[in-house]
């Protein structure tokens, strides 16, 4: 295991400046197009992290790509492999680490208020060719306050810039800090929100996470890096942010106030629709010194958001399965809604089992699930699709629940439809209980592990060819 705790983001960037893994862009470039294709060509390369240091109409350098690659992602964490991901979550994060409040902060050294707040001047990027205008709230994490518990909420939420001071808030009905803003809109009282950029990985990570109501994503990022996370408290709210975020957004999201924002090209691979959404009223910005920005190309896998959605929410719906259902082993999620169990098979219909618990106790909103046997490796999609082949019965293996609660920006779904899904299960286990019936027993599997012991053990390191995953 390596390294997983950071001071800010500006060390995991030296991380990666170490490993040759971050370009800089020093040529002025066009916030219009030229960002746009060349993050499409890094993530579609598996390319570096990437900082832009001029771009033309902002004051700021901009940093992209930081966990667009599976290794990065991990390397944020300190993990090696994926198949050790789900179970390091799980130990580290077996009790949450609270956070501490630090009187002065980084992310306070300079103060923007007033006239002279302008959201164009510090990240003024058009993502897509076809959005709406200017989205800097494509990595943005939104920080609210419970109006009644006084939970924190951190949530990564789509942003449009509306005016040089106000940014449509893209958070849809089923997110926490979209519930927080119900509340205070029944109270009648504008809601207190922070907006933070430039942060250190783990934060980024778990602000992603979909987690169950009433969590403090950050004390999870002091769990997984194993340290309290040094916060602040905000300059015009009791909001408490990261430290050494390199830019704070401070203000507040009146009650029934809605604009049109969007669309916008989301994680989805399609477009998003453009919704009329509550305005985020930017009062005050404080940032550090030579602040960069934080920003995200969305796009279909490989992206940000599809590493650091869909693999922390993978992790705690995980924990939450093997809660609720024994002889789970592992599960592999994708942020485009679905969900890869491995099981150790245990009694006739616990495939099933497995669905409806994924279906029903999960927070992430999977449409499709396929449970396999344990000799199935499921961070290998070959393996998972042999298994699909050679143990479905389609009429006995598939489940289809009609009419679930599903995700509004589902492609698969038509506008009048959005937010409801149709669940797609597959049982792709060996059908054991249906050759008992019969008084048969399943084929032998070809897969000889005595022999590959001995043979790894004697010819493992003159194997060069052989790969190290």
């Amino acid at each position: 295991m390596g390294k997983s705790k950071w001071y800010d983001m500006r060390e995991f960037l030296s991380f990666l400046e170490a490993r040759k893994d971050l370009m800089h862009v020093r040529e002025r470039v066009d916030p219009g197009w030229e960002i746009n294709g060349i993050t499409r060509i890094g993530l579609q390369e598996r390319g570096p992290a990437i900082v832009f240091h001029d771009i033309k109409g902002a004051d700021y350098p901009l940093v992209a790509n930081m966990l667009g690659a599976d290794r990065r992602y991990l390397w944020a964490l300190g993990i090696d492999k994926w198949s050790d991901f789900n179970n390091e979550w799980l130990r580290r994060t077996a009790r949450m680490v609270p956070w501490r409040v630090l009187k002065d902060a980084p992310c306070q050294e300079q103060l923007i208020k007033g006239r002279a707040i302008d959201l164009h001047r510090i990240c003024n990027v058009v993502w897509h060719q076809h959005d709406g205008g200017e989205f800097p709230g494509t990595l943005s994490v939104s920080v609210t306050k419970d109006p009644e518990s006084g939970v924190l909420n951190a949530g990564i939420y789509r942003m449009h810039t509306l005016s040089r001071n106000s940014l449509g808030w893209g958070a849809p009905e089923y997110t926490h800090g979209r519930q927080h803003y119900m509340k205070y809109e029944r109270l009648g009282k504008p809601m207190p929100m922070a907006v933070i950029t430039g942060y250190d990985p783990t934060v980024f990570i778990v602000a992603s996470t979909r987690t169950p109501p009433d969590v403090d994503e950050f004390q999870i990022a002091g769990a997984l890096r194993g340290a309290p996370l040094d916060m602040v408290k905000c300059q015009l709210s009791d909001i408490v942010v990261p430290a050494t975020s390199e830019w704070v957004f401070e203000g507040i999201v009146r009650p029934g106030v809605r604009k049109i924002e969007g669309g916008f090209g989301e994680y989805t691979g399609c477009y998003g629709e453009a919704r009329s959404n509550p305005v985020f009223e930017v009062q005050r910005i404080t940032h550090r010194n030579q602040p960069m920005y934080l920003g995200a190309r969305e796009q279909w896998y490989p992206s940000e958001s599809a590493l650091s959605v869909g693999k922390s929410s993978q992790a705690v719906a995980f924990k939450t399965l093997r809660e609720l259902v024994p002889g789970v082993l592992d599960m592999r999620c994708d942020v485009s809604y679905e969900a890869i169990v491995k099981i150790d098979k245990l009694f006739p219909g616990h495939p099933q089992q497995v669905m409806d618990a994924v279906w029903g106790a999960t927070y992430a909103r999977y449409k499709h699930v396929i449970v396999v046997d344990k000799d199935i490796d499921i961070w290998d999609y070959d393996s998972v699709h042999w298994a699909l082949s050679t143990r479905v019965r389609a009429d006995r293996d598939v489940n289809i629940l009609p009419r679930r609660a599903g995700q509004w920006l589902d492609p698969a779904v038509s506008l009048r439809e959005k937010g409801w899904q149709t669940g797609f299960g597959i049982d792709a286990t060996m059908p054991t209980e249906e050759y008992a019936f019969w008084g048969e027993k399943p084929p032998r599997m070809v897969d000889d592990p005595e022999v590959v012991h001995k043979v790894m053990a004697k010819w493992g390191k003159k194997l060069h060819w052989q790969k190290h995953r």
